[in-house]
């Protein structure tokens, strides 16, 4: 009796599964680190133009006066993200010049030592 296969055998069906999972979960995996890359990206222009407002606000208050030696922290929102900034003004070996540094770290993430924007001005007196 000559019998003719028709179809495909299980072994057949479940290596064809096993490739096309394969496949779909190597796809979500590129896709999730996309998303991921998007945010990130999101994250550091947002910070960046918080970042710039700062710098304008910190010119703006010392173009008549000179920038005290001192610590500020505050939060400002920008984007519906909150954001926690801190600045911090020193003296240089140059009389006329004050450093001053901004960092900035999103709200939401715990307190670290890493900002996600840090920024270095050089002021000058008036």
């Amino acid at each position: 009796m000559n019998l003719k296969q028709q179809g495909f055998t299980l072994v057949e069906v479940m290596i064809a599964l096993a490739v096309v999972s394969i496949g779909l979960l190597a796809t979500l995996s590129a896709a999730n680190q996309e998303i991921n890359g998007a945010l990130i990206t999101q994250e550091k222009m947002t910070a960046y133009w918080l970042m710039q407002n700062k710098i304008t606000e910190i010119h703006l208050e010392n173009q008549t006066t000179w920038p005290a030696i001192k610590h500020n922290k505050g939060t400002d929102t920008i984007f519906g993200q909150s954001w926690r900034w801190q600045t911090v003004t020193q003296k240089t070996d140059n009389k006329k010049i004050r450093t001053l540094k901004i960092s900035l770290s999103p709200l939401s993430s715990p307190i670290s030592d890493e900002p996600v924007l840090e920024q270095t001005l050089y002021l000058g007196k008036p």
